[in-house]
């Protein structure tokens, strides 16, 4: 798996959607990419952020990541 396959994943990892071997795969990048590992921390951190609409999304957030989120959510609950 790609940084890029990873980030497409990261969602349905979230909601537990990936079949076993996808989540296989998603996890054995996991072990290997520390920068993904950021990613995924600070989606994590993006998503609890975004869900409780009375919080502020931290600063080490990067804006694009937090639009990226909001516009995942919306499509969503289409």
């Amino acid at each position: 798996m790609t940084c890029r396959e990873f980030v497409d994943f990261v969602m349905r990892y979230l909601d537990g959607e990936l079949a076993l071997e996808q989540r296989q795969h998603f996890e054995a990048h996991l072990a290997e990419c520390p920068d993904c590992v950021r990613y995924l921390r600070q989606y994590r951190d993006t998503v609890a952020a975004v869900g409780d609409q009375a919080a502020e999304v931290p600063a080490a957030i990067p804006e694009d990541l937090v639009q990226a989120i909001v516009a995942a959510r919306d499509r969503q609950r289409r």
